[in-house]
This record gives C-alpha cells, structure tokens and sequence, in this order.
C-alpha cells in the first residue's frame, strides 16, 4: 500500500515542487538553513498527512524518519524545517504566486489524457461559500464583520468562495478559490502611514457576490466558454449572475427559493395553469417525484431594466420515512426543491437535468465537511497573519488535490474503500514516520525507467438512476 502511494508521489510531486520554487524568495540567501522549495514541500506535507496545526506538524513531520522522503524531491536537504520558519517565509513572499501555480497545475491536468477519458464531455462545477474561521476581535483589518445576537456584539470572520469540479468517477477536485476581503480607503492607509490627522476607519465591505464575479472571471480562463455547467446555491439567483453566465455561454442550475425573484414566481403561477402538459410524475429509488416546469419567463433587472429570460422547474418529492431506532410508525414525509435552469426543458431532459446536474451541488457540501472535520482543519487559520493564512490554504488546496487523485486512481482505490480516505491516509503516514519511505535505488519498481512509463489510471464508475 505504502509502495503504490510512493509511486505516484513519484509522479505527481516534482511537477508541484518545481512550479513552487519559481517563486521569489526575498531571504538573505546566505544565511538561510532551508530553502524555498523545501519549505514549500513541507507544507504540502502538513495538509497530505491530515496535520491539525502547526504544532502537530513539527511534532508528526519534523522527524529524521521522513528524511529520505523529503531528499528524494529537494535533493540536498539535511534536516526537516519548523513550521515556524513556513509561516515566517509566507508572510515575506507573495502567496498569490502560490495559488497562480495551482491554477497552472489545473490546467496541465485539465489537458492530460487521463482527464479526457474521465470528462469527455462539459465541465461540472459547483460554487459556494463557507466561512473559514471567526473571532471577537479584529486580529486583521482584511477581515469581514457581522452583528450577532442583539446586534451589539460582533465577529471579525474569514468567509472563503469555493470552486470544486465534479467528475463521473465520484472525484471532486478542488478548483479556483476566492478568499474575500475588505478594501480599506485612501484616509485609512495615510493615516496608518502618518500622513493625515486621523479619521475613522473606512472600509468597503466584500460580499459573496461580488466574488462570484471576481471566481468567474477566471474560471472562463481556466475552464473556457460553452463547455461549463455551473451549480449555486439560491445566494446566486439574481440578475447579475445569470447575465453573467449566459455571456460566458455556460448552463446553470440555480436553487430558487420562495421568496426569491418574486415577479419570475408570478408568471411561473399563472402560466402553469394554462401549460398543464409541463409535467412528468417520475420514481427516483425509493421517492416519487413529481415535475412541473415553465419556459421562458421574462425577467427584467437593474436601473437599465435588463431583459433575461430562464427557465423555471420545480420538482415535489415524496417518501416513506422508516423510524426503525425510534420505533414510531412509519411516516410520509413531502418537499419541494426550485431551480433557474439553462436549458429548454422537456419531458426527455428534466429528469436527468435535476438529478444528475441540480443534485450535484450536495458534493461541494459534503467537500466542505472533508475539509473542515476529516483531516484537513480548513477552520484552522495556521496563522494570523493575514497573508500567511492565505499561504497556507493554497498549500492545503495543492494537498487535498493530491490525496482526492490518489485516493480515486486504479494504484489506490481499493485499500481506500476499505479502509476509508482518512483512515488510508492516517495509515500511510503512520508507515512513512517508521522509516517505510522506499527509495527510488532499493526497489525496481520505481526505477527512472518504470517511472517513465507510468500512467495514472482511474476507474469508471457506474451511475445507476
């Protein structure tokens, strides 16, 4: 198991390491003990071996056991770095550049041919935000705030906007993220620079929103026009985003809630009693759904009174609901899910676009749960350093896109099923602290001419409706 593990680091790593060590170091060369890029690679280390903070990194990693696994990928290393000296070099350099660089690695694997045989078709993303962690007071002027209880307290937070690509084989991959942030004004920079009298702190707050178009913007670069169908939640149902989807040519699936675009649900009423052929009645395992849809509803928005037109359906599911722990009697249980669709719906498509593409916004949640509970301490700030937080999420991205391709590749999948993604990874690296790290010299598996020849695999899995 560890073998397979180590062969595909083999193949995946160098690449990673070698764009990171492009980046800048503004360190006095000369009287550094570790450089960049091994720096780099210890904090891909940190996240891959699901480390819960910077303490327990230099507790589990900084050993001489893991050594020879460090030496193989920077060669020349004498001994491990402290995740001290990882937060000091991320307050000094430019984190952008590290996330810069795992948007070149998306675009690499996005061109593989692995890839290809796994997505020959669009592109399924899922967007949304979480909040990342929160405190009483303002640790960082680049911190968002909200009133809580009475409205006389409150809390300075980290809200991140999260891209995840969803693929048929069960993968979520991690793609662009936006962390938001407020702009604070002219008056407040020359004051904190000495050059005004004073003055209150003004700030422009950033919004999910608004980082929706800042995330789209480059997803289109990343991802292209007319080959992405997007996912959001019912934050995104506005004019704006719509209009923005439809230049970029890509189809939606928006959740519509009830007191969301209330001139849309209007005509959606009144025309369902004229279009009474808009239905179909469907059996989705053990729920009964019921479909009901209208097309091209005009909505109009903004000052300019800017015209769209979206599609509208909604879906109404019932099902018995077993109480076997509670011993009551069993009961029918009934709700109603509404979405702005993209395409023009009919009886042949509707099943198949709520379920297969509307119901797929649940994997950015489920993600979300990883990330946050399974081994990754997204909630954990490493740092409060503003710009050192940051860093250090990019690095968690490049190690959570690691372990999700490993843990779904042919070399891996199967002790990942049985033992499960965090006890497979809890495993590994309880072998790799022992010394169990197999060197490219003492094994003819992993010689440079098998290396050469290796090709990442993943199996298909099949969908059953």
């Amino acid at each position: 198991m560890t073998e397979g593990y180590a062969r595909l680091l083999r193949a995946l790593l160098p690449g990673i390491v070698a764009k990171l060590s492009r980046i800048e170091d503004p360190r006095d060369q000369r009287r550094i003990e570790h450089s960049l890029p091994l720096l780099m690679l210890f904090g891909i280390l940190m996240f891959l071996s699901h480390c819960t903070s910077r303490r327990a990194a230099n507790r589990e990693l900084a050993r001489s056991s893991l050594l020879s696994l460090v030496e193989e990928f920077v060669p020349g290393a004498k001994d491990m770095p402290h995740a001290d000296t990882l937060a000091r070099l991320l307050c000094a350099i430019d984190v952008e550049a590290i996330d810069r660089y795992y948007e070149e690695l998306l675009r690499d694997f996005i061109k593989s041919k692995p890839f290809q045989e796994l997505n020959p078709g669009r592109f399924l993303v899922a967007i949304d935000g979480t909040q990342k962690f929160s405190r009483r007071y303002q640790w960082d002027v680049g911190a968002l705030n909200r009133s809580v209880g009475d409205g006389d307290k409150e809390r300075h937070y980290v809200y991140v906007l999260e891209s995840i690509l969803i693929l048929d084989n069960g993968m979520a991959l991690p793609l662009l993220t936006e962390i938001l942030e407020n702009e604070e004004s002219v008056a407040t920079v020359q004051e904190k620079a000495g050059t005004t009298a004073g003055g209150e702190h003004a700030q422009k707050q950033d919004c999910e929103t608004k980082a929706f178009h800042r995330l789209a913007q480059r997803l289109e670069k990343l991802l292209g026009k007319g080959c992405v169908n997007v996912v959001l939640d019912g934050i995104y149902a506005s004019g704006p985003v719509i209009s923005r989807c439809q230049n970029n040519g890509w189809g939606y699936m928006i959740v519509l809630k009830k007191d969301c675009l209330k001139t849309v649900w209007e005509e959606f009423n009144g025309l369902q009693r004229i279009e009474t052929n808009n239905v179909l009645l469907a059996q989705w395992g053990q729920r009964w759904q019921e479909y009901r849809w209208i097309n091209e509803i005009e909505y109009t928005y903004g000052k300019n009174y800017k015209r769209l037109t979206v599609n509208v359906v909604t879906c109404t599911e019932t099902w018995v609901e077993q109480c076997p722990r509670s011993g009551k009697e069993p009961k029918t249980m009934e709700t109603e899910y509404a979405w702005l669709s993209s395409s023009h719906l009919t009886p042949d498509n509707v099943f198949e676009t709520c379920t297969k593409i509307a119901r797929s916004r649940w994997r950015i949640e489920n993600n979300f749960l990883v990330e946050k509970h399974q081994g990754y301490q997204y909630s954990h700030c490493y740092s409060y350093n503003w710009e050192a937080m940051k860093g250090f999420h990019y690095l968690m991205k490049f190690g959570i896109f690691l372990n999700v391709f490993i843990t779904h590749s042919e070399a891996a999948i199967m002790y990942a099923r049985i033992e499960g993604i965090q006890g497979y990874v809890k495993r590994i690296w309880e072998s790799l602290r022992q010394g169990k790290w197999l060197t490219a010299d003492n094994t003819e598996k992993t010689d440079s001419a098998v290396r050469g020849r290796l090709r990442i695999r993943f199996p298909k899995l099949k969908m059953t409706v």
